[in-house]
């Protein structure tokens, strides 16, 4: 029996990295094929092909790289049966959340992974997770996926939750689709494959803010964004979706200007609810987007990719609100 044809895309990480035995400093590897050495094993249960497509920090990550990971799975989509990406953990929800809107119709896994420890430190995570991911990748899954450890998580619901490797991601608001234990466990609520027709739409909106609510929050805050021209907002709201009545003017100034925005919860396990209060109903009359139990991660890629999609308003709220890749609950 063949064995499955794995792409290994490399974009940066600290599992590109190895620890100096001399000096004792982090370095970056002289050679993908190092990763490779690092777990012969899977030799025998794979055939992986290594393709470096840059060497950043996660903190130096921007929709530019989503758009070029889009079109490097696209070009090679055909030739695999699973495709890992390595990647710094720092950002890797976002980047997971941008490939589940850009990649769609999938019908084989796309699994993101990465490290906090360099590759060849022996009490680190980095040959664990990339063993896990490689396995990922062979699996009744067509999703976009992080795996850090024995779970497969849904991308677009990820949160970077620990600096630990024990747990580095959770989907608080979603169970994993996958666990490896005594014997693979598959949760029903995945997306398997069949036959689809790949879909690809990478393209981004950088434009888009994320703003926090606090008790207090100053009025020059507040004008100190509007300043900035954003061509659209997350807000990180309190609960289901409340805010106090101060911010209402401001927001009206917004929608004004035909600036979207978007609400989002900052409990871990919430979701906003627009009809839950009365006092909320001048939120819906000033039109603004629910971002249902979305991450507000998810909810700003989303926002920066729907934003790319359509210039109408209303198509831009049923875009939001609606579920398209596993992001929210209806």
């Amino acid at each position: 029996m063949a064995r499955p044809k794995i792409a290994l895309i490399y974009v940066g990480g600290s599992m590109g990295m190895v620890m100096n035995q001399k000096t004792r400093r982090v370095e970056p590897i002289e050679s993908l094929s190092m990763i490779y050495r690092e777990i012969p094993a899977m030799q025998s249960e794979v055939s992986l092909d290594f393709f470096s497509m840059a060497s950043l920090s996660s903190a130096d990550v921007t929709p530019a790289l989503w758009v070029d990971i889009t079109r490097k799975i696209d070009e090679l989509y055909d030739r695999f049966d699973g495709f890992v990406i390595v990647h710094g953990t720092n950002t890797l929800h976002y980047t997971a959340a941008a490939l589940s809107f850009s990649l769609q119709n999938l019908s084989k896994p796309i699994i993101l992974t990465g490290a906090t420890y360099p590759l060849n430190d022996m009490a680190g995570d980095g040959r664990m997770n990339l063993i896990f991911a490689i396995r990922a990748a062979q699996l009744d899954i067509a999703e976009v996926c992080i795996v850090l450890g024995p779970r497969v998580l849904r991308g677009c619901r990820a949160k970077k939750v620990d600096e630990s490797f024990l747990q580095t991601f959770d989907t608080p608001r979603c169970p994993p689709l996958a666990n490896f234990s005594a014997e693979v466990e598959l949760n029903d609520i995945r997306t398997v494959r069949r036959k689809r027709t790949l879909v690809t739409r990478p393209e981004f909106n950088a434009n888009v803010v994320v703003l926090t609510l606090t008790p207090g929050m100053p009025n020059a805050y507040l004008d100190a964004v509007v300043k900035a021209k954003p061509e659209g907002i997350v807000v990180c709201s309190y609960g289901v979706g409340m805010v106090a009545d101060s911010l209402i003017p401001w927001l009206h100034g917004l929608t004004e200007q035909g600036i979207p925005i978007v609400f989002t919860s900052q409990t871990l396990k919430g979701s906003v609810d627009l009809h839950r209060y009365r006092r909320q109903l001048a939120l819906e009359e000033l039109g603004v987007i629910s971002g249902k139990n979305m991450t507000y991660e998810c909810a700003m890629v989303k926002l920066m990719w729907a934003m790319r999609q359509t210039k109408k308003p209303l198509r831009l709220r049923e875009i939001m609100e609606k579920n398209l890749v596993g992001e929210l609950d209806d």
